[in-house]
C-alpha cells in the first residue's frame, strides 16, 4: 500500500509538471522529454509490434493497420491510404501554418539474427525483418503524436503526422509528393530523423546542407559472340568478359578524372554475372551497381561518364552494350525500362537541409539531451528519399543514435544483426515534438500568441 500511494504520487506529481499551474500541457520542452519518458514502456511495445511483423515496399496491410489504430485511439484523424499504403495524420486546425513529422515503414529482406534479449519479438515473416530501424522510427512519430495531441489547443497551425512506404528503393517519399502529402495548405517546416547506430546512443547528430547523397542504380549488358573458350578464339568469338573487365577498370577511373578534386562521389560496380562453363565464351556479361554524389549536377555528370565508359568500350573490343539506370525524371515511378529488383525507377536526390532549419533542430535537440551530447554530422553516401520532401519545402533530418557496445547495438544498418537500443525511443519521440511546436512558435501557428519554450 505504501509502494501503491508512492506511485500514485509519482504520477499526480509527473501530472502537475506537465500541465503547469494553468491546467494546460506545457510548452516546455523538458516537460516533454518527462513525458515521454513516462511513456517508456508504451514506446517499446509498440516497437515491438512492428518489429514482429515487417512488411516490404508498399506492400504494408499489418504496418498501416497497426499505425491507424494507435491514431484511431488518440483522437487524431487520418488520410489512408495515400501513396498507395501510407497513413497521413492530422493534429491542429488543418490551417496554416503547416509543420510536418516523417517516419518510414518499411521493413527489409533480411533474414534475423536472434539475441537472447530479443528471441521474445522476433520478426514472425521469415526473411524479412526491421533492419533500418524503420519499427522505431514509427513508434517515436507516434510517441510524438500523443505529446502534441495533449497540447492541440495550444495549436491554432496544424501538424501533418507522414507515415510513408517503400523508403527502402521504392521512392515512397516522391509518390507522397506527387498525391499532395505537402499541400492543403501547405507545408512550411518538415522534419525527419533516423536512429544511428555509429553514433552514441542518446546523442543527435546533422548538418546544414547536404547531409546525404543522391542515390541510384545502373545494371549493363555487354554482349559478344559466344564460343569455345580456346578453338573458337580469333574465329568466331567476341569475349565480352575482356570487354567487361576493361570496362570495370575504367569506370573506376570516373571519379579521380572527371570530378572536381573538392565534390565527393561514388561510382561502384558490386556485382558481376556472365558464363557457367569453364570451356566456354559466354555469349553475355550484365554488371551493375550504383551511383552515388552530394548533387544532381555532380550525380548527372558519374552517369553521362558511366554511360560513355560502357558504350566506348564494348565498341572498342567489338562488342554491344544495353544498360538500365534510374533517373530523376518526372515520370520514373512509371518506368518500364528498369528490372523489377531496382525497386523504382528513381534516382534518390541528395538530402540537403536547409540551414535554418537545421539550425532549429539542433538548439532544440540541445536543449533536450545537453549541449554535449549533440554534434555536427559528417555526410554520408547512404541515400535517404527524406530528400524529395527536403527539395521542396525547408527541412532537417537527424541522426539519432543507438550505438551502445554494452546492448550490442553497433551493428550497421541492414545487418541481419542489427538491434534497437529502446532507451532513446523516449528522446526521439520528444524531439519530434519539440522541432514541431518551436517551429510552429516561430512561424505563428500557437494560439494566444504563445511561445514553446526550450
Amino acid at each position: 500500500e505504501k509502494m501503491r500511494g508512492g506511485t500514485i504520487f509519482a504520477a499526480l506529481l509527473l501530472a502537475c509538471v506537465a500541465h503547469g499551474a494553468t491546467g494546460e500541457p506545457s510548452l516546455k520542452s523538458a516537460d516533454l522529454l518527462a513525458e515521454a519518458e513516462a511513456m517508456g514502456d508504451r514506446l517499446v511495445q509498440w516497437r515491438r509490434n512492428f518489429h514482429e511483423k515487417p512488411e516490404l515496399m508498399y506492400d504494408l496491410p499489418e504496418t498501416a493497420a497497426m499505425v491507424q489504430a494507435v491514431l484511431t485511439e488518440l483522437g487524431i484523424p487520418f488520410q489512408y491510404p495515400v501513396a498507395r499504403s501510407g497513413v497521413v495524420g492530422t493534429i491542429g486546425t488543418g490551417q496554416a501554418p503547416v509543420v510536418a513529422l516523417r517516419s518510414d515503414m518499411d521493413a527489409l529482406p533480411v533474414l534475423e539474427e536472434m539475441f537472447e534479449d530479443t528471441k521474445g519479438f522476433l520478426s514472425k515473416a521469415t526473411g524479412k525483418m526491421h533492419a533500418c530501424g524503420h519499427d522505431a522510427h514509427m513508434a517515436m512519430l507516434l510517441g510524438a503524436a500523443k505529446l502534441l495531441k495533449a497540447r492541440e489547443a495550444s495549436i491554432k497551425g496544424t501538424v501533418r503526422l507522414v507515415f510513408q512506404p517503400a523508403e527502402e528503393g521504392g521512392a515512397g517519399g516522391f509518390m507522397m509528393t506527387q498525391e499532395g502529402v505537402l499541400d492543403n495548405p501547405r507545408v512550411q517546416r518538415m522534419f525527419g530523423m533516423h536512429v544511428w547506430p555509429w553514433l552514441a546512443s542518446g546523442h543527435v547528430a546533422t548538418a546544414p546542407g547536404p547531409l546525404m547523397a543522391a542515390a541510384g542504380t545502373w545494371e549493363a549488358t555487354i554482349t559478344g559472340v559466344g564460343g569455345h573458350a580456346a578453338a573458337g578464339i580469333g574465329i568466331a568469338v567476341v569475349d565480352p568478359v575482356v570487354a567487361t573487365s576493361a570496362a570495370i577498370t575504367a569506370l573506376h577511373s570516373i571519379v579521380s578524372r572527371d570530378v572536381r578534386p573538392g565534390d565527393s562521389a561514388v561510382v561502384s560496380v558490386t556485382m558481376v554475372n556472365g558464363g557457367h562453363v569453364h570451356n566456354v565464351i559466354p555469349q553475355s556479361v550484365t554488371i551493375g551497381g550504383t551511383l552515388r554524389a552530394f548533387s544532381r549536377e555532380v550525380y548527372s555528370t558519374i552517369e553521362r561518364r558511366t554511360k560513355e565508359v560502357l558504350e566506348g568500350t564494348a565498341k572498342a573490343y567489338g562488342c554491344t552494350v544495353t544498360w538500365a539506370f534510374t533517373s530523376f525524371a518526372d515520370d520514373c515511378m512509371l518506368s518500364k525500362d528498369v528490372p523489377a529488383h531496382f525497386g523504382s525507377g528513381c534516382t534518390y536526390p541528395p538530402v540537403v537541409n536547409d540551414a535554418d532549419f537545421s539550425e532549429l533542430a539542433t538548439q532544440v535537440a540541445s536543449s533536450l539531451i545537453g549541449k554535449d551530447r549533440v554534434s555536427l554530422a559528417v555526410p554520408t553516401m547512404g541515400g535517404e528519399d527524406f530528400s524529395y520532401f527536403a527539395e521542396r519545402v525547408p527541412s532537417s533530418f537527424v541522426y539519432l543514435g543507438i550505438g551502445n557496445e554494452t546492448k550490442q547495438t553497433t551493428a550497421g544498418l541492414h545487418s541481419p544483426f542489427f538491434k534497437m537500443d529502446e532507451s532513446v525511443l523516449p528522446t526521439g519521440a520528444a524531439l519530434h515534438a519539440s522541432v514541431a511546436l518551436e517551429a510552429l512558435s516561430l512561424l505563428g501557428g500557437l494560439a494566444g500568441g504563445a511561445r514553446f519554450e526550450l
